[in-house]
């Protein structure tokens, strides 16, 4: 019983790695912007970022990265940190086409 305990324990590493080798290109792009979206509105602080680029992003996020949701950066620091997610997306190995920024009405600012 303990032997078998120790096999199980053993194994778990390796059922994690076995996980993460079956995700799909799309949602690994996914787990990385979803990251790379938290650690620099966490780094740059909600200061000047509005609530629809907020709520853009986080659509996408929840949709696996597949909306195609509308993020439209408007002001100042949200340009700013679209161009931060793009520079991380673009050091992950995405095209710039995966991003979500879109802007489908004239911009305002």
């Amino acid at each position: 019983m303990l032997f078998a305990s120790a096999l199980a324990c053993a194994a778990l590493p390796s059922a994690g790695k076995a996980e993460a080798a079956q995700k799909t290109w799309p949602e690994r792009k996914c787990e990385f912007y979803a990251k790379a979206w938290r650690e620099l509105l966490d780094l740059s602080g909600r200061d000047g970022i509005t609530a629809g680029f907020i709520k853009g992003n986080e659509d996408f996020i929840a949709a696996g990265c597949s909306n195609g949701a509308d993020a439209c950066p408007e002001s100042k620091a949200d340009i700013d940190l679209a161009n931060k997610l793009t520079m991380a997306a673009m050091n992950f190995g995405t095209a710039s086409s995966f991003l979500p920024f879109v802007c489908r009405q004239p911009h305002k600012g």
